[in-house]
Order: structure tokens, then C-alpha cells, then sequence
């Protein structure tokens, strides 16, 4: 009987930390390169500092796949998710969100109720995927600091 209580608890305790844990969403135009490699390295450096946040990316008008690009960087990182299909942003995802970080203009259908944040000026140099990977962080780092005294 010990066990089984024991075994309740570790599910209750697995239960209520999920429920405790927020989500920013990235959103990029295609869904396949700023917002997929911003919500990746989020997601890697909120678990490796132990915060309890996550990170999905959508599109305003994605893509069927991954960017070839994005693949290759976040693949030379052991980080790239074969399965990831890009998806729309919807409603759904802005309501469920605490944080709505945009790479691209927030479309006129949805409403933000100021929990958006700009970070169209977030660019590739000449196209590099790993200046813009460099780019991004310059930009998470603060992000998880915040984040992690809330």
C-alpha cells in the first residue's frame, strides 16, 4: 500500500509541475527558421537552468517543412526534432501563452492583449543561420534571466 501512495504522489507532483509551467510562443512568417531555432535554444537553456517555461513556434503563414537552413544548423547542434512540422498561430496558442514574441507583424485576426513583443529587427547577415542562432541568444539570455524571478 506504501507504494502505491508513494506512486500517487509522484504523479500528483509530476501533475502540478506541468500545470505550473508557461509558455512563450516565437512566431515568425513561415514558421521554419527564426521562431523553430528560438523556441529550440529557449527550450534547451530553460531546461538547463531549471526553469519552468516553454517554448512553441508558429507561423503566420508556414511552411509545410523546415527551412534547409535551419535543419542544417540546428542538426550540427544535435538539436534538430525530425518530427517538427511548422504550424499557424491561432487564437488558441496567443490565450494559452504568457508571452508572445514576434519575428514578424502580429496578424490583424488575433488579438495580443499585451503580451506581445517585437523582435522583427532580428536578422541573418547575409543570409548566415548561425549569425542569426548568435542573434537570437543575445536576445534569450535576458529573456530566461527575467523569466527565471518570476
Amino acid at each position: 500500500m506504501k507504494m502505491v501512495g508513494i506512486l500517487c504522489l509522484c504523479i500528483f507532483a509530476s501533475a502540478a509541475a506541468r500545470a505550473q509551467t508557461k509558455t512563450i510562443v516565437f512566431v515568425c512568417e513561415h514558421g521554419s527558421a527564426k521562431s523553430v531555432i528560438a523556441a529550440t535554444y529557449f527550450n534547451k537553456l530553460a531546461k538547463a537552468k531549471n526553469i519552468p517555461w516553454q517554448a512553441v513556434a508558429r507561423g503566420t503563414n508556414p511552411d509545410a517543412t523546415l527551412s534547409p537552413k535551419t535543419k542544417t544548423l540546428l542538426a550540427a547542434d544535435n538539436l534538430l526534432d525530425s518530427t517538427f512540422v511548422p504550424s499557424k498561430l491561432s487564437q488558441q496558442d496567443v490565450d494559452a501563452a504568457q508571452h508572445v514574441i514576434l519575428f514578424y507583424s502580429f496578424p490583424p485576426t488575433l488579438h495580443g492583449d499585451g503580451k506581445t513583443l517585437s523582435w522583427q529587427h532580428v536578422r541573418a547577415a547575409n543570409d548566415d543561420f548561425q549569425i542569426l542562432r548568435d542573434n537570437i541568444l543575445l536576445k534569450l539570455t535576458p529573456l530566461l534571466d527575467s523569466l527565471s524571478k518570476h
